[in-house]
């Protein structure tokens, strides 16, 4: 009976080893899987990939831009006179991607009116996936321009291995990610717009967008427009009642009476999108 026993423990024992060691290995393997790429040293600036979260079922990772002091890079919308960022994904696992970019700062100086960051941003890019069983490698092309005394273009490309599943990163959160996407302008849910008119008016040789509110607002970005430039040619205030942009096509033969335009209005501590129709 001792015997029989004492080889009951040892199975016991035994067993309970090679739990202890497969848990060891499992929370191992978790711990050890990336979170981020290694950083990509540029021109006055660095970059890097911050990995996923799933959100609404659809895939986030974080473009994560560090620059230098007095360094900045350009929004979507460049400006006047600013460098086109171009950011695009390739992978066989990828449906479609939208890259989100979060506001930005207005930078006004003898060249223009430009929009773009300093310091450190994450650009998140929400990603849908043809397979979500599949392990999802993805290859990041970045193409911006750089500025401190001068401005100089940069390009790479970021190859990003996910070292598990979409229904890995279910479970997993980013709280970076998260909060760069508290940064993304959307459309506000009361349907209540504060541009009351959007006119067309010649003034001397130049024709002029004027926008105005039904209440002072404090600033507008004019959002990428597939067919004009908007060109900001306000001085800067403390708030505005009325807003004037210079516009100019892309082509010659694009009209702009009845175009549609989205811009970025900021207006008691909050940001939202708004679109207007040139009456």
């Amino acid at each position: 009976m001792l015997n029989i026993n004492s080889k009951n423990k040892n199975i016991l024992f035994n067993l309970f080893f090679i739990f202890f060691i497969s848990i060891l290995a499992y929370l191992n393997t978790s711990i050890s899987k990336p979170t981020k790429t290694d950083w990509h040293e540029n021109i006055n600036s660095k970059i890097r990939i911050i990995m996923p979260e799933v959100i609404d079922q659809n895939l986030y990772i974080g473009l994560e831009i560090t620059l230098d002091d007095g360094t900045y890079t350009y929004w979507s919308n460049p400006g006047d006179s600013g460098i086109q960022p171009l950011v695009t994904l390739s992978s066989k696992s990828i449906r479609k991607y939208n890259v989100l970019w979060p506001v930005p700062e207005i930078i006004k100086d003898e060249y223009g009116t430009n929009y773009g960051y300093f310091g450190n941003n994450i650009i998140p890019i929400k990603i849908s996936l043809a397979n979500t069983k599949d392990i999802v490698d993805l290859d990041l092309h970045y193409s911006l321009g750089v500025c401190n005394v001068i401005c100089i273009p940069i390009d790479g490309k970021i190859r990003i291995e996910m070292p598990d599943s979409y229904n890995y990163y279910k479970k997993k959160s980013s709280r970076e990610i998260e909060n760069a996407l508290q940064n993304i302008p959307v459309y506000r849910n009361n349907e209540i717009n504060l541009i009351s008119s959007a006119n067309l008016k010649q003034i001397k040789d130049t024709e002029i967008i004027i926008l105005e509110f039904l209440e002072p607002i404090e600033k507008i970005f004019p959002m990428t427009s597939k067919k004009f430039y908007l060109i900001d040619i306000e001085d800067t205030k403390d708030s505005y009642i009325s807003y004037s942009f210079s516009y100019s096509p892309k082509r010659r033969s694009d009209k702009i009476n009845g175009e549609s335009f989205s811009v970025i209005i900021f207006n008691d501590g909050e940001f939202f999108i708004e679109d207007f129709i040139l009456d």
